[in-house]
């Protein structure tokens, strides 16, 4: 399982994209002491805006400012 820490919800291109469907990663979140854990599919499913932008494509990572609700769901 791919483990990384960051101050805000933050999705890794290159790590994310290397893991297979039901492959889980596991989020840090520092900012506001929390976790998220989810597999590849399930992100590419809940954030398919996030793998649709210039950030995450061209960059590499995509920054939420604010974690959205939708990612509550994957607390751990």
């Amino acid at each position: 399982m791919l483990e990384y820490t960051a101050t805000r919800l933050k999705f890794k291109r290159d790590e994310i994209e290397a893991l297979g469907d039901d492959d889980y990663f596991k989020i840090h979140v520092t900012n506001d002491n929390t976790s998220y854990k989810m597999t590849k599919k399930e992100f590419h499913y809940t954030f398919s805006n996030v793998i649709n932008t210039k950030a995450y494509i061209e960059d590499g990572s995509y920054n939420y400012q604010k974690t959205p609700d939708k990612a509550l769901k994957y607390l751990v």
